[in-house]
């Protein structure tokens, strides 16, 4: 591989985006949770909003739970901020709020994978760790032609390697920076822009017409779809929610909702547990699709009285949009 060249281009044409502009391990390490599964344009706002909030990583360890889970609602896949501020307190209690310059000691960190630590290590520190993600593994399938299933993680470790014999004769913060924007500019899923690309002279899969073959990957299973009653609840002059225990959206809040196949059996269950439903009413349905699921929610309005589950929790209207929400209730309105 031409690294020089590629990282020449990099310095010309990459992106002038925040997180890109600087090495700071912290800056680095929320850009590279926020980005994972989220596009570069949904993050920016976001990540402006927490560089402001939570200048340090001592800042962002003293953060409330509820009120971080707010900050980043919209983003999706809400377990890795869960596991960002459990990081942070580990960074704040174990490394006197220092972020860590060590390999070993990031991978041991919640919600840092070999990927993360990868381009903290290089990126920040300038060391060559391999940070292998989508759009390396695209440029490198490419590039060399490689027909293995990339979905395997033995294939992914055979890349992994080779990435990191490539860093290693490199500078690894603009290498890193480089691969990524080159898949996410260049050599992109559809339509790549292969007359643009400074690694196209020697690239298989354009010398060979066989760009849109590669990577190779298997067939992902369906998604499994849900079918749910969801519930708007009002009880006296207030709105009910609960707190998810799920690994699924894990922490955030939601109108209550049952895999059930009507009303009539939710309504037969609370009366059961002594909760009298006086009113209930079909509003609309909508389908939100997850990654790896779909959720087809039935809305209903319903009014109850006497008492209360457990883990309801009694809101004002107003309130509601005060707590952290997943986009597939948020999308519900009373």
């Amino acid at each position: 591989m031409d690294i020089k060249r590629l990282e020449a281009w990099y310095e010309k044409n990459h992106r002038k985006l925040i997180f890109r502009e600087t090495n700071h391990p912290y800056y680095i390490w929320v850009s590279e949770i926020m980005l994972q599964q989220t596009q570069v344009e949904a993050v920016l706002p976001y990540f402006e909003r927490h560089i402001k909030k939570y200048p340090t990583v001592k800042e962002l360890a003293l953060a409330d739970e509820v009120v971080f889970q707010k900050d980043v609602e919209g983003l999706g896949y809400y377990r890795r901020f869960k596991n960002m501020l459990k990081a942070a307190k580990i960074i704040v209690d174990e490394y006197q709020g220092v972020f860590p310059n060590q390999y070993n000691d990031l991978i041991k960190l919640p919600g840092i994978g070999k990927y993360t630590a990868g381009a903290i290590m290089s990126i920040s520190y300038n060391l060559p760790y391999s940070a292998l993600d989508g759009n390396v593994i695209r440029v490198l399938s490419r590039y060399l032609g490689k027909e293995e299933d990339m979905r395997l993680e033995k294939n992914r470790k055979v890349l992994d390697s080779i990435n990191q014999s490539f860093i290693e004769n490199a500078t690894p913060k603009i290498y890193t920076q480089a691969m990524m924007e080159l898949g996410a500019k260049v050599c992109r899923p559809k339509n790549p822009k292969c007359e643009e690309c400074p690694l196209s002279e020697h690239c298989f899969a354009y010398l060979n017409d066989q760009v849109e073959k590669f990577p190779v990957l298997s067939k992902l299973k369906d998604k499994k779809e849900f079918n749910y009653i969801t519930l708007i609840i009002q009880y006296e002059d207030k709105y009910i929610l609960r707190k998810r225990t799920e690994s699924l959206l894990e922490g955030m809040y939601e109108y209550p909702q049952y895999e059930v196949e009507s009303i009539s059996n939710i309504v037969n269950d609370f009366e059961d547990q002594g909760i009298h439903v006086s009113y209930y009413q079909y509003q609309k349905s909508y389908r939100h699709i997850f990654t790896h699921q779909v959720w087809n929610m039935h809305i209903y309005k319903v009014i109850v009285k006497d008492k209360i589950m457990e883990d309801w929790i009694l809101l004002d209207k107003e309130k509601i949009s005060e707590m952290p929400m997943a986009i597939a209730h948020r999308k519900i309105k009373i």
